[in-house]
């Protein structure tokens, strides 16, 4: 069960500490791009080479800590490299120290369903209560090119019902640890939303798109 304002819930236990590793430069491997059939090769100079971070053998948390500071080539203040939206997860990290190989993460995904509890007066609003059913949990391939990982969009809300994405490294994620402070909201975009555990990357809340049956 979980709320926020017009919502109650509860949430048990308490969330581990976040991991503050980052790379090393011993991490970092050095790659060439292959050259463009259709242009001359260069004589006698050779292409610059392109930093990578190898992270093949990182720990959890080394490589979750890796991919939360890996930056968004949009430029954007504080965006990220990897990340969900509203179409998936996507993946379009700055081309220096981006991963050597694909990583592997976990994307979980959850309904949400809300229920009244309490009727709205002159003075008070309606109040509700939710509860979390899994849907899935998948393991999915991201880079190292840049791009879109294909069936990971959130899952659209309906009436009584929205949804809850999140990608992450490790163990998988007590249902005690999501969110109990959901706000319910009058657009169904889904919105990045924090869910605590050292090994989240990224995730998404959906909200209902009506709640006058529930």
């Amino acid at each position: 069960m979980a709320a926020l304002l017009t919502v109650s819930g509860c949430s048990d236990d308490k969330p581990t500490a976040k991991a503050t590793a980052s790379a090393s430069p011993s991490e970092l491997a050095r790659y060439t791009a292959a050259p463009d059939p259709t242009t001359p090769a260069p004589s006698p100079t050779t292409a610059a080479p392109t930093e990578c971070v190898k992270t093949t053998g990182m720990s959890v948390e080394k490589l979750t800590d890796y991919l939360k500071e890996l930056p968004s080539s949009s430029g954007a203040y504080q965006s990220k490299g990897l990340t969900l939206d509203s179409s998936g997860l996507n993946f379009t990290p700055e081309a220096i120290q981006r991963p050597c190989k694909a990583v592997t993460v976990k994307l979980a995904r959850y309904w949400i369903e809300f229920k009244k509890t309490s009727e709205e007066t002159i003075v008070t609003p309606a109040r509700y209560e939710y509860q979390y059913t899994p849907i899935s949990v998948t393991s999915v391939k991201a880079g190292p090119q840049d791009g879109r990982v294909p069936d990971t969009a959130p899952p659209g809300g309906s009436d009584c019902q929205g949804s809850l994405s999140v990608v992450y490294l490790g163990e998988d994620i007590p249902q005690r640890y999501l969110p109990s402070d959901l706000e319910l909201t009058d657009s169904t975009a889904p919105v990045p939303i924090e869910v605590a555990g050292a090994g989240v990357l990224s995730a998404l809340y959906v909200s209902p798109i009506s709640l006058v049956s529930c």
